[in-house]
């Protein structure tokens, strides 16, 4: 259905705010189930080490709260553009700065790693944005982008579906949601052309997503 890509500009390039991102916690994320943990499973010889990680398109901070579970001892600086996600109490191991991906207020090198998790689609931006994560992880980081695959099986679309918590959200969700992501390839090449030498595709198993590993 790639016919339906058309509709990205017009409808994800831009952050979740108010009714929008009240929706996307209560009703949508749920459907990524272990999504999360999964994903820090996958990345542990990346950040084992790790002192400090950023998370871009932070949303609700549920893969902040994974990182913290799961790296204990690691900084997660979240950055999130919507007002209406609640900034978190600051703390040595978690905490949470407004600012649009595209002019991150961090200092270059600064992070060990970046991750942006189902974010990607929601910049205006894309090759800026990659940029900035190029500029503020340190020199032999990683950045990893994952986001949801047009591509995917209809199966793992489905393993998607039935979780979201609601029935008419979950009907939509492969035509409107899936089928206008931005494809691997896209984002491939947007990478490259911000600056980042290496990229590794890898795809879950289980959900409709693919991981981009920059290095």
């Amino acid at each position: 259905m790639r016919w339906a890509a058309w509709l990205d500009p017009w409808l994800y390039r831009r952050p979740f705010t108010g009714r929008s991102a009240r929706r996307y916690a209560a009703v949508e994320r749920p459907g990524f189930g272990d999504l999360d943990a999964r994903l820090c499973a996958a990345w542990r010889a990346d950040l084992a080490a790790a002192r400090i990680v950023v998370d871009v398109g932070a949303g609700p901070g549920t893969v902040g709260r994974a990182l913290v579970a799961a790296f204990p001892g690691l900084a997660v600086i979240e950055i999130e553009p919507s007002p209406d996600y609640p900034p978190r109490p600051a703390g040595r191991d978690h905490r949470r700065v407004r600012a649009v991906a595209e002019a991150l207020p961090l200092a270059t090198a600064s992070v060990d790693a970046a991750v942006s998790v189902s974010a990607i689609r929601h910049v205006a931006d894309r090759i800026r944005t990659l940029a900035e994560l190029r500029r503020v992880v340190r020199p032999g980081g990683v950045a990893f982008v994952v986001e949801l695959d047009p591509d995917a099986a209809p199966a793992r679309v489905q393993a998607h579906a039935r979780a979201v918590r609601s029935r008419l959200l979950g009907t939509l969700f492969g035509p409107l949601v899936v089928a206008t992501a931005p494809p691997a390839a896209v984002i491939a090449d947007a990478a490259r052309a911000a600056g980042w030498n290496q990229v590794d595709r890898r795809d879950d198993p289980v959900q409709p997503v693919y991981e981009l590993r920059l290095s």
